[in-house]
């Protein structure tokens, strides 16, 4: 299994698709030496979609802006599916944003 330090690799950020809050525990296990600002872990909250930056800080990444960064994706950064992580996948990117949704005018 992939460490999230090697998912980052070189880069500056990260963000992790995590279906579930199952998932979410597991996610919880990797992020030991990580942190969203100055929240103690027992104050973190579940979310879809989590950005996790090179220098250790973390944040929830809007569902809007996930789904969108799937049309253009120059300047997004790379996009992974925890459960493919876990499971060791041969590729381990998020390829779909795993939402619907339609733009109301």
């Amino acid at each position: 299994m992939h460490t999230i330090r090697e998912l980052l690799g070189e880069g500056e950020k990260i963000w992790l698709y995590i279906e579930n809050e199952e998932l979410w525990e597991k996610f919880l296990e990797m992020t030991e030496n990580f942190h969203f600002g100055e929240l103690t872990r027992d104050k973190w909250k579940f979310g879809h979609v989590i950005a996790v930056h090179s220098n250790g800080e973390m944040g929830h990444v809007p569902i809007f802006v996930w789904s969108m960064s799937f049309g253009d994706k120059e300047g997004a950064p790379a996009k992974y599916d925890l459960k493919k992580v876990i499971s060791d996948e041969a590729d381990v990117s998020c390829r779909t944003s795993h939402f619907r949704g339609r733009m109301i005018y």
